[in-house]
């Protein structure tokens, strides 16, 4: 298995994170490396996701959503683009916001994805730059709630 993470520690309740981690129509207005993400957070919808950093063609993936626990827990099942035909035993992938309280009142945020099968020893960065943008969303994302 391969994992990909990275945590940051906002200023503000794990509620309001969540408000801002799911108010996908206005992503655009403050991060680049999710460039749109289009669904519902609720276990059983799709997501539309359009990622990559903006110096990079993008990629887009439709993808279920595994869990949406308000405050809590996001998740959808990672893709490969155009082979979502894949096995589970070749390939599989998580990506993940965990949302937990600091003592202080704040939230601490990881996000990470996981990468398992056969090919996840093929994945090297994980999506178009992962370590680096997933460290570039969560800041972005901290700027957006603590504004």
């Amino acid at each position: 298995m391969r994992t990909i993470e990275a945590v940051v520690d906002i200023g503000a309740s794990p509620q309001r994170v969540w408000e801002v981690l799911t108010d996908f129509p206005r992503y655009p207005t403050w991060t680049t490396y999710i460039q749109e993400l289009d669904g519902q957070a609720e276990v059983g919808n799709r997501l539309r996701v359009v990622l990559g950093p903006p110096d990079r063609k993008p990629y887009v993936v439709d993808v279920p959503v595994l869990e949406a626990t308000p405050g809590v827990r996001l998740a959808w099942a990672a893709a490969i683009p155009g082979a979502t035909w894949l096995p589970h035993a070749i390939y599989t992938g998580v990506h993940e916001f965990v949302l937990a309280d600091l003592p202080d009142g704040g939230t601490r945020l990881t996000h990470r994805e996981h990468f398992s099968g056969l090919l996840a020893r093929l994945v090297k960065e994980g999506p178009r730059g992962g370590d680096e943008g997933f460290e570039a969303f969560n800041q972005a994302l901290k700027r957006r709630v603590e504004a």
